[in-house]
């Protein structure tokens, strides 16, 4: 519209795209960071754009158009992250774009490709939070909150310098340094009660990095100890973790009746001993004692469960 030569206002320029004042300015505002020359007029209230100015053609490959719709239609879209809804816009207007021809045949492809993920935490009700956090990791500024401590098992406040926003283990989190702990802590978005953008800014940590906070964790829980881990699989389900790499540490290899022996070494023992209990009796802890130990103590804490009869209800 803008490179058509006609002048066009704020409700002009809204009409055309069927889209809200809101929505217009912010994609005036991704036009203007990527650095398409427009400009507005004082005066007149009106946008026009440099007539010499010609956005580049989008030439996309049958291929490309297919990995691309692939993502817009099946990921970015898929309710895992708190942006969904921009990511359905920005695809929506992206498939625009696609010539109809390949639009049509790469569509008629992905009714036959399906993506389905794990179970996630539900994002539609962390849009305030999210939306404070952004800002402050932009600013640098600090936060004041209100927190749901599963480990402290009540609500805690406490100011917060946001280092990042992460995805992982199925959530989003938040990782901080606290003042009141004057450590850095991990805290999950959902769990945030409340996130209040404050006045005052901190210094961001140039030695943080996310490498080096989680170390060598199974996941996300860093022990304060290192283990080297030796598992033997049953060949029943060796290429099952054969398959898949788990942990950046992990070695791997095949013994003559088909069994696997798996290798790492992991900062704590509480997430990998979960992980190889979801095994059963397909895996056998060969090292360390402590992490046989943690098992067997498991295993018979489950056995005495389901041996309770007074457990079973009627």
């Amino acid at each position: 519209m803008l490179q058509s030569g006609r002048r066009y206002d704020a409700d002009g320029l809204a009409d055309g795209l069927t889209v809200s004042r809101r929505t217009l300015f912010r994609d005036l505002k991704m036009l203007e960071a990527a650095g398409i020359p427009f400009q507005y007029d004082k005066k007149s209230k009106q946008y026009q754009i440099n007539k010499d100015y010609f956005l580049p053609p989008i030439n996309l490959t049958v291929g490309e158009a297919l990995a691309l719709m692939l993502l817009t239609r099946r990921v970015s879209t898929r309710k895992f992250h708190p942006e969904y809804r921009q990511a359905l816009e920005a695809a929506q207007k992206i498939e625009a774009a696609i010539p109809g021809r390949i639009r049509s045949h790469c569509g008629a492809i992905l009714q036959n490709i399906h993506v389905r993920f794990w179970p996630t935490s539900d994002v539609d009700g962390i849009d305030d939070v999210n939306a404070t956090l952004m800002k402050a990791l932009v600013e640098s500024r600090k936060v004041l909150m209100r927190y749901d401590s599963f480990y402290d098992g009540c609500v805690i406040e406490d100011v917060i310098h946001p280092y990042k926003r992460i995805f992982m283990n199925r959530g989003w989190y938040m990782i901080g340094f606290s003042e009141k702990e004057g450590a850095t802590r991990t805290y999950k978005l959902e769990r945030i009660e409340q996130l209040t953008l404050g006045e005052q800014l901190f210094e961001p940590d140039p030695d943080f990095s996310l490498e080096n906070y989680f170390g060598c964790a199974w996941q996300m829980i860093r022990g304060d100890r290192r283990y080297h881990v030796v598992i033997r699989f049953t060949p029943k389900v060796a290429g099952n973790v054969e398959e898949v790499l788990w942990h950046r540490s992990q070695r791997v290899q095949r013994d003559a009746d088909g069994s696997l022996l798996f290798e790492v070494d992991v900062d704590g023992l509480g997430e990998i001993s979960w992980w190889i209990m979801g095994y059963g009796d397909q895996a056998l802890v060969l090292e360390p004692p402590e992490l046989r130990d943690l098992i067997v103590k498991r295993a018979r804490s489950l056995v005495a469960g389901y041996d309770d009869t007074t457990n079973v209800d009627g």
